[in-house]
C-alpha cells in the first residue's frame, strides 16, 4: 500500500491509530457490559495476579496493570460500587487488599474470551511476527528484552 498521508509516514502516527483501534474495539466489546477498558484491565490484573498470590494491593494491581495509581484508584471504587471487587484492610489501614467477588470473576470470564477474539482479529495480521512487534513495542518503551535462544541442536 502506498503512502497516501501524513499518518502513513509517520511511526509515531501509525501508533496513535493502532491504539485508537484497539481501543475502540474492546470498548465496543466492554459496552455491552457496562465496563470501561481501565475496568476491564484492572479486573484482567487482579484475576491473573490472583493465580499466585491472595493478598493483591491497589498498588501491585496498579503496577502490573500500567495503569497510574490515581486513575486506578478511582476505577477501584467504581469497581467496588459494582460489586465486582471488595477492598479491605488487613494489618496496615494504609494498605487495602483487593480481592475479586465471584460476581466479578463471572463476569471476567464472560468477557475475556470475547476481548480475546478481538484483539486476535488484530493482531493475527501480523501472524509470526508478533513476537518481533511485541519486542520492538518493548525496546521503544524502554522495556529490557528477553530474547528466546535457539537450541544448539536445531542447527543438527
Amino acid at each position: 500500500m502506498a503512502d497516501t498521508s501524513l499518518s502513513d509516514k509517520k511511526i509515531g502516527l501509525l501508533v496513535w491509530k493502532l491504539s485508537n483501534l484497539w481501543q475502540s474495539k474492546l470498548r465496543k466489546v466492554l459496552r455491552q457490559f457496562n465496563l470501561t477498558l481501565n475496568e476491564y484491565l484492572i479486573l484482567s490484573s487482579i484475576y491473573k495476579l490472583n493465580q499466585n498470590d491472595n493478598d493483591l494491593s491497589q498498588n501491585d494491581i496498579s503496577t502490573y496493570s500500567g495503569i497510574d495509581i490515581s486513575v486506578a484508584s478511582v476505577t477501584f471504587k467504581l469497581l467496588e460500587g459494582k460489586n465486582l471487587i471488595t477492598r479491605n484492610n488487613k494489618d496496615d489501614n494504609r494498605k487495602k487488599i483487593v480481592e475479586m467477588l465471584n460476581y466479578g470473576k463471572n463476569l471476567y470470564n464472560r468477557i475475556n474470551p470475547k476481548i480475546s477474539d478481538e484483539e486476535k482479529k488484530i493482531f493475527n495480521k501480523l501472524q509470526n511476527e508478533s513476537y518481533n512487534f511485541t519486542n520492538s513495542l518493548k525496546l521503544l518503551l524502554g522495556k529490557s528484552l528477553r530474547i528466546k535462544a535457539k537450541k544448539f541442536y536445531d542447527k543438527y
